[in-house]
């Protein structure tokens, strides 16, 4: 009977430091998404997009810099952005001209080869406030980042040739 006791005992002792180690990963992601978020949010200059594999953006300070714009679309990097296609698709990535964005693959390959990417410009086609389209060349760079183990990059963009501060006319002409 004692054997049995010792082995009930070892068994809750390995379940519960699988649950302490889990909560302490949970906790690491958790810090990791708040500091990673935070320098997103601090960033004036440009429009700054922290997303997983996945495109999901798990945070942005675009609707920080653009007020007009409302913040109705999926939590996915194109329809943030705006992108005519993938609004009008409904996600970004489903449209057929989602293959062929070098936007998306661009960050496809950042993620394969684990490696940032800078000094990218694209052309762009994005619905302003007035869900007009307006067609726009930016420039992205790309720093890849990690959340617990979890790859990520935090992906800033500007239109291409504006300054610093024209976050009020990116979608002006």
């Amino acid at each position: 009977m004692k054997v049995i006791n010792w082995i009930i005992l070892i068994c809750l002792v390995a379940v519960v430091l699988t649950l302490v180690k889990g909560v302490r990963q949970w906790l690491r992601r958790r810090r990791d998404y708040a500091l990673l978020s935070e320098r997103v949010h601090l960033q004036t200059d440009r429009y700054a997009f922290l997303i997983d594999r996945n495109f999901r953006v798990k945070a942005t300070n675009f609707y920080e810099l653009i007020e007009d714009i409302q913040d109705n679309q999926p939590y996915v990097l194109g329809n943030v952005f705006h992108c005519q296609t993938a609004i009008d698709e409904g996600l970004c990535g489903t449209g057929i001209d989602c293959d062929t964005c070098p936007i998306r693959m661009v960050i496809k390959n950042a993620f394969k080869l684990k490696r940032d990417f800078d000094h990218v410009e694209a052309s762009m086609r994005l619905y302003d406030e007035h869900h007009e389209t307006k067609e726009m060349d930016v420039h992205l760079d790309g720093e890849l980042v990690y959340v617990g183990k979890e790859p990520h990059l935090i992906v800033t963009a500007r239109k291409t040739g504006s300054s610093v501060d024209d976050h009020s006319r990116f979608f002006s002409p």
